[in-house]
């Protein structure tokens, strides 16, 4: 693992070395979140979050999707209302 050295501007601004943006794919306007890690700061882009979570809501085998439940919940709440307006 190599190491980097940089220095937080007045402004808090922290340069990232150029080799790390090129082999990380940070590109001017991607967007990231720091967090602290045991007195660590840690960066993470947006697009890697998303991907980590993606495969979290993924139903196991032989199970309705989340997704597919909300939507027969939505249909029965209108055939609910659709009832009501009938009566």
């Amino acid at each position: 693992m190599a190491t980097y050295h940089t220095t937080i501007s007045s402004k808090g601004q922290v340069i990232i070395p150029a080799e790390l943006r090129k082999r990380l794919g940070l590109k001017k306007g991607v967007r990231a979140v720091w967090r602290e890690d045991k007195g660590q700061l840690v960066l993470t882009t947006i697009d890697r979050i998303l991907d980590e979570i993606q495969g979290s809501l993924k139903p196991r085998p032989g199970q309705p999707s989340m997704f597919e439940e909300l939507f027969k919940e939505r249909a029965r709440e209108r055939e609910r209302e659709k009832r009501k307006t009938e009566l």
